[in-house]
């Protein structure tokens, strides 16, 4: 982050301290006309925002305070440093950063009345760049003010059209105007003009310009330009698709891209798509088999990383599986993906935890090893069964009532430290919160034997499953639709679930699975009779959520479930002070790594268990059609 940059991040903390120009007071017109601000926005070869910012912020730091200068500078300066966000339609400039609970400022905070004196401004500034950026700005406040769009247009339109001519150049790696910098505005461009209406003559420059970059991109082959900006032209239809599908493929064989196995696949999809839309399907398919090629010559460019060949030669199965008539291809990718996985484990580093799991891991090893993928599987849901919720309540409060600190109470922080749970000291007379306080310590003393089942006992055969098997989606929907804890309807997102999980991809399989489980109780509840839905006195319906689930509806889930898997559904999803997985992804507040602690993989894990057991009385007939299914 540049010195001005780190300035910028802190505007919003001077709040705490002096009123802003533009939020907390109006800024005439009068002080953008004085010489000092005219001579900041006065670049008119400058394209590239960040430079306008630079400057602009030097000129406000040059500027003593009470200056009357100095509150025009801010604002633009501020204008300047927005984060640009042009596939973002209704919000495109974002805060530069974002703090616990604070953040930098966006378009959001100017005054209406600052907005319209900068709309009166905005048409005069020299500098393409900020002149684009100003008008924009005041088209998201304003966006009945057409004058601000068209301005907006023809300042983006400008910029780029100064990089094409050779006139001004970005400043990025990329400088011309191929680059991402130069296809973010024009992007932005196009959906201002779609607003306003996009046969206008007004755009005439802009179908120009972007049809003159395109043809660049082919021209010089330029393989990043052209799958830029022949996308553009195509899904604006300024170039026939049959001309973008030629194009791309031509360039898809360019010697210039000859390595460049990624940029390939985006020409060889770019063709597709385009061969696709004007219906020749025969030729979309012949695009989508080369594409999907570039996934193994990056497997064959690898020979030094098992684990690099294994992870392009899945994302060619996968390519494979979207194209008609290649079964016989995808099994041929599968038997060399097993052959490379076994390698994988001599990158594997050592790792240490302060537990030992080392025989866990090699009894697990020892039971599953060279076993058929239904067997895995099998024993993956198997693995471990629910504790005696008995047994774990009275060890939970023995080992409770010899601790000093029973007698104080606690907090429970989640990972931005708010409190969550307030944990009530063991001398509380309410009967609810006391029960409360001791599932908090159920569960706590569980976390440890949950841990170990999901490293030592899971994480070892999902491992030795990706090592020795190909899993298919098929293979798992067999036993999705063979489960009676699974809805109809939702058998494939139980099945992708299961199939990102035994692929170590805890994050999107939490998302896919987790959710499913609140449904799947009132599915099995309403199979044996038992009615989920409330009658409001408005004459509205409503669902049983999870909690009433688990407290109003246990006794008919008793006769279902078994009692120590529902308490372990209970402590895990619905507990007060437990780990909380459940509603910190369903709100969105989980991490990128907390995908990688053990309680959300065992979270996902029991989940599966419950659609996989019912699947065990049938399990014969079921293991057949998994292996069937498994090549």
């Amino acid at each position: 982050m540049s010195d001005s940059d780190a300035s910028s991040t802190t505007q919003k903390d001077e709040t705490d301290n002096k009123p802003l120009a533009g939020i907390d007071f109006l800024v005439p017109i009068e002080s953008f006309l004085f010489e000092t601000v005219t001579t900041a926005i006065g670049l008119p070869n400058e394209i590239d925002i960040y430079g306008a910012h630079e400057r602009l912020h030097a000129a406000k730091l040059a500027l003593k305070l009470g200056d009357p200068a100095l509150s025009a500078l801010e604002i633009l300066s501020t204008i300047a440093s927005y984060h640009f966000e042009p596939s973002n339609r209704l919000a495109p400039f974002q805060p530069m950063a974002v703090f616990k609970d604070k953040r930098t400022l966006i378009p959001g905070d100017l005054l209406l009345e600052q907005v319209e004196i900068l709309i009166q401004f905005s048409a005069e500034i020299p500098s393409p760049a900020l002149r684009a950026r100003v008008s924009d700005v005041c088209c998201v406040r304003i966006p009945s003010n057409a004058n601000a769009g068209f301005n907006a247009v023809e300042a983006y339109v400008k910029c780029v059209n100064m990089a094409y001519l050779g006139e001004a150049v970005f400043m990025h790696s990329e400088t011309g105007p191929t680059c991402f910098a130069a296809h973010e505005l024009l992007t932005r461009a196009v959906f201002l003009a779609r607003r306003m209406g996009w046969i206008r003559p007004e755009f005439d420059p802009l179908r120009e310009i972007i049809e003159n970059v395109a043809q660049l991109a082919c021209d010089t082959d330029d393989g990043w330009g052209f799958v830029r900006f022949g996308r553009l032209s195509l899904d604006n239809n300024l170039w026939e698709r049959k001309k973008v599908a030629q194009a791309a493929e031509r360039l898809s064989q360019s010697e210039r891209i000859a390595k460049d196995f990624l940029v390939q696949r985006e020409l060889w999809e770019l063709a597709a798509l385009a061969y696709h839309l004007n219906k020749e399907e025969k030729e979309s398919n012949r695009c989508l088999v080369a594409a999907a090629e570039t996934y193994i010559s990056s497997a064959n460019a690898r020979v030094d990383s098992a684990m690099v060949q294994a992870s392009f030669l899945n994302d060619a199965i996968q390519a494979y599986m979207r194209i008609p008539g290649t079964k016989e291809k995808r099994n041929e990718l599968r038997d060399r993906l097993t052959a490379v996985q076994s390698s994988i484990s001599d990158e594997m580093s050592p790792f240490s935890l302060e537990t030992d799991i080392t025989k866990i891991v090699k009894a697990v090893e020892a039971a599953v090893d060279r076993k058929s993928l239904s067997e895995m599987i099998r024993a993956c849901f198997t693995c471990e069964l629910s504790p005696n919720h008995e047994t774990l309540r009275s060890e939970a409060i023995r080992e409770d009532s010899t601790s000093i600190l029973s007698f104080a109470s606690r907090t429970v922080h989640d990972h931005q430290g708010r409190v969550y749970y307030n944990v009530p000291n063991a001398d509380i007379k309410n009967e609810a919160l006391l029960e409360d306080r001791t599932r908090y310590l159920m569960n706590q003393r569980d976390k440890t034997r949950r841990q170990l089942v999901a490293a030592g006992k899971i994480a070892t055969i999902r491992r030795i499953i990706m090592f020795q098997h190909y899993i298919s989606l098929e293979a798992l929907m067999v036993i999705m639709t063979s489960s009676s804890f699974v809805p109809p309807g939702h058998e494939i997102i139980f099945a992708k679930g299961a199939f990102r999980f035994l692929n170590g991809d805890d994050l999107e399989a939490a998302h896919l699975v987790i959710p499913q489980l609140e449904n799947s109780l009132r599915y099995l509840l309403s199979q044996n009779g038992v009615e989920t839905n409330r009658i409001n006195q408005d004459g509205t319906q409503e669902e049983a959520m999870l909690g009433s689930l688990l407290d109003e509806y246990r006794k008919p889930l008793l006769d279902i479930i078994p009692e120590d898997l529902l308490w372990e559904i209970d402590l895990l999803f619905n507990s007060r002070g437990g780990p909380s997985v459940r509603n910190e992804l369903s709100h969105g507040k989980m991490r990128e790594s907390d995908f990688w602690d053990t309680e959300l993989s065992y979270s996902v894990w029991l989940v599966l268990k419950m659609a996989f057991i019912p699947t065990l009385q049938i399990w014969d007939e079921v293991a057949a059609n998994i292996e069937q299914n498994s090549r």
